[in-house]
């Protein structure tokens, strides 16, 4: 990123890229729901995470896999299907997710993958299949040879495993990689070699699975986020006249029959009510606008008052 931020604090319309990562899985009730950071950013999310969530530290980058192994004293007590998921995977969604848990309870794997096969190449790890179709390895990007670089179906970083095979899989690491970390991507492997079985669920739409990693990334991320957004508001009823310079927060509330006009910007705890008209070139953050109220041009709407 370019970035003294960390990656995964960076904004993305008025949330941080964690949030967005972890807000379809809450629908699944995880119990517990742990959030495995690095000492640099233990201050930043204590605090600031959905109700029963809690922290676990990495202490030193020593990889995937040990970041996971950093979760276990928060796990330990549960016996259950384990979601890992990336923090840095803002396109994610509840269905997509459940799919993903639903395919892993019916092939009864000790390891269910999430994997896209995207059109254009990404330095992801590769899934490699064996002859019947089923889960051999995943290899990194980096250790991979010519032939294994070609193979278009691609890791997301993204899993369920069986907690009882979770643990003694991230025991077994072994650091010898072109990176010299603790890949996770192993554990899955020596799951796999052990006969514990090991499964992939290619996501429908590639782009649900992408993570972050760039500043463009980031960009891409919120366009499609604020895509999906106006999207849901017009399905409920909402007029927006121009989707694509209309930017609109996940936390917004617009009623039916509102009318949004170009280049409205409507911010944090924005509420637009039904009937109401705002814009064309109208800021409105953290305000109310009244039913059959009409905001004009050139207004900018925050708490404590409003202002050309």
């Amino acid at each position: 990123m370019r970035s003294e931020r960390p990656k995964h604090l960076h904004p993305l319309l008025g949330r941080r890229l964690l949030d967005w990562s972890i807000a379809p899985v809450l629908p699944l009730r995880p119990d517990p729901l742990v959030v495995v950071c690095s000492p640099a950013t233990e201050g930043a999310l204590d605090g600031t995470l959905p109700d029963g969530a809690t922290l676990a530290v990495q202490q030193e980058p020593k990889g995937t896999g040990d970041a996971v192994a950093a979760a276990r004293a928060s796990l330990a007590p549960f016996e259950g299907d384990v979601f890992v998921l990336d923090g840095a995977a803002p396109l994610l969604t509840t269905e997509l997710l459940e799919g993903l848990l639903g395919a892993h309870r019916r092939d009864g794997a000790a390891v269910t993958v999430l994997s896209i096969e995207p059109d254009e190449p990404l330095p992801y790890g590769r899934i490699l299949r064996d002859e019947n179709g089923g889960l051999r390895a995943i290899v990194e990007e980096k250790d991979a040879s010519q032939e294994e670089r070609a193979v278009r179906e691609l890791n997301t970083s993204i899993y369920v495993f069986r907690a009882g095979d979770l643990w003694p899989a991230l025991e077994a690491l072994d650091p010898a990689n072109a990176q010299g970390e603790l890949y996770l991507t192993d554990a899955v492997r020596n799951l796999v070699e052990a006969g514990r079985g090991g499964a992939v669920y290619c996501a429908p739409v590639a782009e649900m699975g992408l993570g972050v990693n760039t500043r463009a990334e980031l960009a891409e991320a919120a366009s499609e986020l604020r895509r999906r957004i106006v999207e849901d508001h017009m399905s409920a009823g909402v007029a927006v006249l121009d989707p694509a310079t209309t930017w609109i927060g996940p936390d917004v509330v617009i009623e039916p029959e509102a009318v949004i006009q170009p280049f409205t910007v409507l911010q944090g705890k924005a509420i637009v009510r039904a009937g109401a008209e705002v814009g064309p070139h109208v800021v409105v953050v953290d305000s109310e606008v009244g039913p059959g109220e009409v905001v004009p041009p050139f207004t900018h709407l925050r708490p404590g008052g409003a202002g050309a």
